[in-house]
């Protein structure tokens, strides 16, 4: 993430990160960071700006990390719901839209 980048995230979630369970949020900036980090790495459109993040960047992710519970998915994204309103973005694309769970599929074998 390129500096400009990381003081907008540092301003948005400011507030955020001095208010309640202080260590519970920081470590949730820390991982609203990394997410960041890992879709402007991976996915080249987006050239360090976060309001250039929308719905394909956000499947890619969900989909390079689908081997963590939705559970998971669900708590970045949350994070990533009060950054995004912070900077007047709309809502992200919810992780269980992309992960579908496969039903049945142990069972039905023959």
């Amino acid at each position: 993430m390129n500096p400009n980048t990381q003081i907008i995230v540092n301003d948005a979630m400011r507030e955020y990160r001095r208010t309640g369970r202080k260590a519970f949020r920081k470590r949730q900036v820390s991982v609203l960071r990394s997410l960041l980090n890992d879709i402007f790495e991976h996915e080249p459109n987006c050239r360090d700006r976060i309001q250039s993040i929308g719905k394909r960047q956000l499947t890619g992710y969900y989909r390079r990390h689908s081997h963590l519970k939705l559970a998971t998915l669900v708590a970045r994204w949350r994070v990533l719901c009060i950054l995004f309103e912070k900077m007047g973005m709309n809502e992200p694309l919810h992780p269980s839209k992309v992960i579908k769970k496969k039903v049945g599929t142990e069972n039905n074998v023959q």
